[in-house]
């Protein structure tokens, strides 16, 4: 759902009297994951290139996250901890942070399939030089890029609403398990703004790789080698991005289910048996 109200509570930086070596070792193994999420962020928001391989690396890291955040949240420990710093109230923050990022990606794994359905059909209409199909393949394309743009601004806008005080307390141990699956929470939510950025820039040559293929239709009727030659080189770019983006709807569709197991633990914590 483009557009919606995502509030999610970052957590301060880790407390120095709550030294790393006391924290439980899956709270330290979710502690380094979040901050090899952050370092790629801050990487991927001072690269100009758009490459493939960095936004499933940055899915990839996300679904890192949320899985050893699952562990966490399906250690008794932790639900005491959760209920014992902040109870309902704490649980209610963090379900409707984890419910917006869930209802952001379901609709990045609709436009992403979108982006595959128009990539297809551009790469099939410039192989036949059909000009209608491929007109009407980059119009949904350029309709999917700026649906991307839209979410990755939902999601800047999550992250600049936060609050900047702590929801962990000094020397609190509940405290920091709270604070952690709120940091996890703002960290995602970052890295997906940037993956979802890189998602949309991807289409930035689109048109040209289409005008290129499309110029040399007689290619594929077998006319002139010459021309075909000049012609499979963007029709293999196009097709590497139909590659690309069958590995980022995959990517997208394991951070989905991924967010709702993480909403479904919360919600056993927060209605217990």
């Amino acid at each position: 759902m483009i557009g919606m109200q995502l509030t999610i509570r970052p957590a301060a930086a880790r407390s120095a009297s709550l030294p790393r070596e006391h924290s439980h070792p899956v709270v330290a193994r979710l502690d380094g994951g979040i901050s090899a999420l952050r370092s790629w962020s801050a990487a991927a928001a001072r690269l100009s290139g758009v490459d493939g391989d960095g936004r499933c690396d940055g899915l990839a890291l996300v679904e890192d996250v949320l899985a050893v955040l699952g562990e966490l949240l399906g250690l008794p420990q932790a639900a005491a901890a959760i209920h014992r710093a902040g109870g309902g109230a704490a649980c209610e923050r963090a379900l409707d942070g984890f419910l917006a990022l869930a209802d952001a990606y379901g609709t990045f794994e609709s436009a992403v399939l979108a982006l595959r359905q128009s990539a297809a059909e551009l790469r099939a209409g410039a192989r036949r030089g059909d000009g209608a199909t491929v007109a009407t393949a980059l119009r949904a394309h350029r309709r999917t890029e700026r649906e991307l743009c839209r979410l990755a601004a939902a999601m800047r806008h999550a992250v600049r609403r936060t609050p900047a005080a702590a929801s962990r307390t000094a020397n609190d141990a509940d405290g920091e398990v709270v604070g952690i699956v709120a940091e996890a929470a703002a960290v995602t939510a970052a890295a997906s703004e940037a993956i979802l950025l890189r998602c949309a820039a991807m289409s930035r040559d689109v048109p040209a790789m289409v005008q290129t293929a499309a110029s040399h239709k007689w290619a594929w009727l077998g006319v002139t080698r010459a021309a075909k030659k000049a012609a499979s080189p963007a029709l293999e770019k196009l097709e590497e991005l139909e590659e690309c983006i069958g590995e980022m709807e995959s990517g997208s569709e394991k951070v989905f289910r991924r967010l709702l197991q993480t909403r479904v633990s919360l919600l056993n914590i927060h209605n217990p048996l």
